[in-house]
């Protein structure tokens, strides 16, 4: 799954403890990829290659919902301000509080590449 892709590469978001954060979102207990990771995004993209996703085509159009990203039983209905993220980083240095902004971001601009 891409849950499972996800975590086994250390790619999710962390919460201050250093473990994975997990929020409640739609599905239910949710993780959070980590955008602001250059190999969280590289690998994001390929979920969308035609040889992954049976329903690709040229004309794909995804819809990128709740990447506020939206956690409802969070400070504000969004991830705790002091979750780490690993941005252009060696480590897991960077706040949320700094990068809650660019987060949506990222999530769209690996989407479409």
């Amino acid at each position: 799954t891409i849950f499972t892709q996800m975590r086994d590469a250390g790619l999710l978001t962390r919460s201050l403890n250093g473990s994975d954060y997990e929020g409640f979102c739609w599905p239910g207990p949710s993780f959070y990829p980590d955008f602001c990771n250059p190999e969280a995004r590289a690998l994001w993209a390929t979920f969308f290659q035609p040889e992954v996703y049976p329903h690709s085509r040229p004309e794909l159009y995804t819809w990128n919902d709740m990447n506020e990203p939206s956690v409802f039983n969070g400070p504000e209905i969004t991830m705790p301000r002091d979750n780490l993220h690993k941005c252009h980083s060696a480590g897991y240095d960077v706040e949320h509080r700094d990068v809650h902004n660019v987060y949506g971001f990222y999530n769209h601009m690996v989407s479409v590449e």
